[in-house]
């Protein structure tokens, strides 16, 4: 099986050092896992029995909601409640429509809430 973790966000993070946390990790069969958690974010499922307490801290870190997804619902949420319109992405990378994503923007903001906000430049790899 290919793996399916990236190199570049653990070489980000943790420079030549991250090379061997990324290692550790397929080897220790948390790559399918994580694949598996992010497949079900994908389709929008939120949760993940874990049946090891080795699976709890990977599951866990892709679960925290990232800076820019966290500035996104704030923004969305907090335009007026007539909710017509689009707002320009405070990483100005993308027009977020108000009607269309409010429900995905409760969605993160209560994710948030239990799962908690990356720091603007952290990812899930910080938490490895």
């Amino acid at each position: 099986m290919k793996p399916q973790l990236r190199r570049t966000p653990f070489r980000g993070y943790f420079g030549p050092e991250g090379e061997k946390i990324r290692l550790k990790l397929l080897d220790d069969y948390t790559d399918g896992l994580m694949r598996e958690v992010t497949l079900d974010k994908a389709n929008g499922l939120v949760g993940k029995t874990v049946i090891h307490p080795t699976h709890i801290i990977p599951v866990h870190a892709l679960y925290v909601v990232t800076h820019e997804e966290y500035m996104d619902a704030c923004s969305i949420l907090s335009t007026c409640p007539d909710g017509n319109g689009a707002v320009k992405s405070t990483y100005s990378n993308k027009m977020n429509e108000i009607k269309p994503h409010t429900l995905w923007a409760e969605k993160i903001m209560r994710r948030a809430n239990i799962f908690g906000v990356f720091h603007q430049h952290n990812s899930f790899t910080c938490l490895l």
